[in-house]
């Protein structure tokens, strides 16, 4: 498998801490596993027992959340929130079931991985990381944009014809103000092109440039920033 990567990125490893609820212990040679595979795809590691403070997180890309040992009960502690808020951060060796994807998706983490996955599943999760995706399942992925869709039909509901809503964001142009209505009213690529009359391949053209404007990497991270930015703006 050809892992494509333009810069190389730097990952931070937890594997134990008392203050995030993390039991210290010996090393799980799952760890070991992980570790290696994600050196394998070109990414510095440093792996360590404690967590940095704020201003070292910044200079890593991505930080990795080792749950072998975790003793967290069904509430995230706080200083593993502060953590997901401050840096892209993944969980790994999850046990399965324990975890609510959806509410982990929303919550701002950008992944996880679960005890004794596949080494194929690994590493195309580690790819996504890498293209500044995120890597849930399809259908938490589904779920949370439907649940975001929801909420956001909710707020506006003087909205008399959703498909031709817009956002009217100045950088952004008109057609652009468009297709994020479009979006957020839950409108996939060949509809927004039967809409405007325009081919899905220029659809994806003017989503690129609006992934790019409004930072987002997703349907789900643009719809939550419409949302926001509609609260500032009114």
């Amino acid at each position: 498998m050809g892992l494509i990567n333009k810069a190389k990125l730097k990952a931070f490893f937890l594997i134990s801490g008392g203050e995030n609820n993390i039991t210290t212990g010996d090393i799980h040679h799952s760890i070991d596993h992980f570790t290696g595979l994600v050196k394998s795809c070109n990414i510095d590691t440093t792996v360590e027992e404690k967590m940095p403070d704020v201003a070292q997180i910044k200079s890593y890309n991505l930080i990795f959340i080792d749950l072998y040992n975790c003793t967290w009960g069904d509430e995230i502690p706080l200083a593993i929130q502060k953590i997901v808020c401050n840096a892209r951060t993944v969980f790994f060796n999850a046990q399965k079931s324990k975890y609510d994807e959806k509410q982990l998706l929303l919550s701002g983490l950008a992944g996880i991985f679960y005890l004794n996955e596949g080494l194929d599943i690994i590493l195309r999760g580690i790819t996504k990381l890498q293209k500044n995706e995120r890597w849930f399942k399809r259908e938490t992925m589904n779920s949370a944009l439907s649940e975001l869709l929801i909420k956001d039909n909710r707020s506006n509901p003087l909205t008399a014809r959703p498909l031709q809503r817009s956002i009217n964001l100045p950088s952004l142009t008109r057609r652009e103000n468009t297709i994020i209505g479009l979006v957020s009213c839950g409108a996939k690529n060949q509809e927004i092109a039967d809409q405007l009359h325009i081919s899905p391949n220029t659809v994806k053209t003017h989503l690129y440039s609006i992934f790019r404007k409004t930072s987002s990497r997703n349907r789900i991270e643009l719809i939550s920033w419409t949302q926001n930015y509609a609260v500032c703006i009114n």
